[in-house]
């Protein structure tokens, strides 16, 4: 058993520890601050303790990093990574594209990273001197998606026997009416 730990040793038994002593107050995180619900105002904590922490407005949880320290036997905190960085939420949403099947699949978007779109069906990628692309900015918020995609032309719809189409959009997406003749 450990500092802080009275011992109880009685012949031939397995040694039974009991835990006395607190860690004192909450280590500052960088970029976080602990969750009110499991601080509850307290001052100080008594080992076993365990306090969650989430991250300040602008930063993201690494995946995969706790965000939990626990108050240990020798009356100190656990040590816990940096888990708190700058980046931004879910890329934005374009009617012309969607982000690629790689950059779909992503839940964590770090200050500096680039997404990739490509055109939707209907819609037809109008240069390759520019990619069609995102970035999250030291601000926290996406780059604009550069409206690099058109719309399709559909053809000129033919006019139906005893009848006409009336259009006057024929890019993907238009509407067109059929007109019937009398009789």
């Amino acid at each position: 058993c450990a500092l802080l730990r009275e011992l109880e040793q009685k012949p031939h038994q397995t040694q039974v520890c009991s835990l006395t002593g607190d860690c004192g107050p909450l280590p500052q995180i960088e970029h976080a601050e602990p969750l009110p619900e499991d601080t509850k105002q307290q001052e100080t904590f008594s080992i076993g303790s365990k306090v969650r922490y989430h991250c300040l407005p602008g930063y993201l949880k690494r995946p995969s990093l706790s965000d939990t320290i626990q108050c240990l036997g020798n009356s100190k905190w656990s040590k816990l990574p940096e888990f708190c960085v700058r980046g931004c939420l879910t890329p934005p949403r374009v009617h012309f594209a969607r982000l690629s099947k790689e950059d779909e699949i992503r839940n964590f978007f770090p200050v500096g990273v680039t997404v990739k779109y490509v055109c939707r069906p209907g819609f037809k990628n109008i240069t390759t001197e520019q990619l069609l692309t995102s970035t999250c900015g030291d601000n926290s918020l996406w780059s604009a998606v550069p409206e690099l995609c058109q719309r399709k032309s559909c053809g000129v719809p033919p006019n139906p026997e005893h009848g006409k189409v009336i259009a006057d959009d024929v890019l993907f997406g238009a509407k067109a009416e059929v007109v019937c003749y009398h009789g």
